[in-house]
């Protein structure tokens, strides 16, 4: 079919029980049945989430306030009012909000902050009223590094382990990304269905693929042999000319994106982290290595072919008219974004593919979440009302917001293109992070580290190693005495 206002997800896994079907415990008292009702929770045999062990509670109106750099209605709070483009998902976000508010008598609030690249202004705004002992915010929502060194290192923020009634265990958190974040026993950050995650999956274009003969490999990502040689083979020996003779941004290509974020995460999708957290507690400056070494020559071999166009990040923000290649202009097989809608209005066929793995021995897929993550401020009083409120939140966005999302706002249904609904499954079931990305914020060489195949690839540097010298003393210090100290 084609897909001009859809491209297929696989929501089985977050399609779940009605929350009628769900066996609350004896000791908790679960929605009313028009709650229940209101909640308009997909059915599925994939996967039942029960309601938390909560009892209702009465706090009074007690307000719940959080902060963060989305507008309402894009993820985690909505508002009882037309918010245009957002709608659809402001409609179930307010939804989920008025039910944890009436289940436990409490008054959840938002405060928006406009983020300015280079800047930390959640932090700038909560640290004043951390250091006066005010408890004006439960929650901050930090995108994906900003802010964060900021919050752990000036000790404003909250080990989640103290608050009593997370339930990590459950799917609605990622607990392997939580417990990689640790700083000793402590887990002062935390990631979940809450969080918008931000990952840079591979789309591509069928149609240009049919013309050649070239099979989407969704077999391949099934049986675990989606490798990165595989993606490199299939993306290169595409490049045609538009006819004036010179290569440029009019011409069609096997790869285009902007360089960034889409090969930075290609280290995590191949199980290289800049920096790795032992269960022990202790921490591996992880990055160089002969695994990261034959991945760059990997990428950087296959940025030379004529296939692949890149460019860099300014060039994206202000799209340069002369630098930039739209995906929806039908000239790329395959391209790397954000998840999100820009493609919806594509006249041609589309799918998704996750990132490849380095070799098919790799035990799993991964992807690198851009997106945001939690802290809870220091001073937070009602530590039981702030947990059951997160827990009850996060258990919401699963089986409310994130089918909304994908049917709702994507306009995806799995009736659509199955294959593809089932990609983005397995792309959303393998979010991890690196301790490496959500400290750098706070070093000058940690970042340029996180940012090493972007830069060196950018800069035309064949090798690595000089580059990684230059920055390995610095970053190592700062997280020795600094972070891990």
């Amino acid at each position: 079919m084609k897909v001009k206002k859809k491209v297929a997800f696989l929501l089985a896994g977050f399609m779940l029980l009605s929350l009628a079907a769900c066996g609350n415990s004896p000791e908790t008292e679960g929605p009313s049945s028009s709650e229940q009702n209101s909640a308009s929770v997909a059915e599925t045999d994939a996967e039942e989430v029960v309601f938390p062990d909560i009892k209702k509670q009465n706090y009074n109106g007690e307000s719940f306030r959080m902060i963060g750099i989305r507008e309402a209605g894009i993820w985690a709070y909505g508002e009882g009012y037309n918010s245009g483009k957002n709608q659809v998902l402001n409609d179930t976000l307010y939804e989920m909000n008025t039910m944890v508010e009436d289940y436990l008598g409490i008054s959840i609030e938002y405060d928006y902050v406009q983020h300015i690249t280079g800047e930390s202004v959640v932090f700038d705004r909560v640290k004043p009223l951390v250091m006066a002992g005010d408890d004006t915010y439960q929650l901050c929502i930090l995108p994906a590094y900003r802010n964060i060194a900021s919050f752990v290192m000036q000790d404003c923020v909250m080990d989640f382990y103290e608050l009593e009634g997370l339930n990590f265990d459950r799917p609605y958190w990622k607990r392997d990304v939580i417990e990689s974040l640790k700083i000793g026993d402590h887990a002062y950050i935390a990631t979940g269905d809450l969080c918008y995650y931000q990952v840079y999956p591979i789309y591509c274009n069928k149609d240009l693929l049919a013309t050649v003969g070239r099979e989407i490999p969704y077999d391949k990502v099934r049986n675990g042999t989606w490798t990165l040689d595989e993606f490199l083979a299939l993306s290169t020996d595409l490049y045609a000319d538009n006819g004036n003779g010179a290569v440029d941004n009019r011409d069609t290509f096997g790869y285009t994106a902007v360089c960034d974020m889409n090969i930075n995460s290609f280290m995590q999708a191949s199980n290289i982290y800049v920096v790795t957290r032992h269960d022990d507690g202790s921490f591996e400056f992880s990055l160089y290595n002969d695994r990261m070494i034959n991945l760059y020559d990997k990428i950087y071999a296959w940025s030379k072919n004529e296939s692949v166009y890149m460019w860099g990040w300014g060039d994206e923000i202000n799209q340069t008219e002369n630098v930039v290649v739209d995906f929806l202009d039908n000239r790329t097989y395959f391209t790397q974004e954000v998840l999100d809608t820009q493609f919806l209005s594509a006249d041609f066929d589309f799918g998704i593919l996750p990132l490849p793995k380095y070799e098919a021995a790799q035990e799993k897929y991964a992807h690198v979440n851009w997106g945001d993550n939690l802290v809870v401020p220091c001073t937070v009083k009602n530590t039981a009302m702030v947990s059951q409120a997160l827990e009850l939140m996060s258990y919401y966005s699963r089986v409310m917001v994130m089918p909304k999302y994908y049917d709702g706002v994507l306009e995806l249904r799995v009736s659509d293109a199955p294959d593809d609904r089932e990609m983005v499954e397995l792309i959303f079931d393998t979010v991890v992070f690196d301790p490496g990305i959500a400290y750098c914020d706070g070093n000058t060489q940690l970042f340029n580290l996180v940012y090493l195949p972007n830069t060196c690839i950018l800069s035309n540097q064949k090798s690595i190693a000089s580059y990684y010298a230059s920055n390995e003393r610095g970053a190592l210090h700062y997280l020795t005495k600094r972070i891990y100290g």
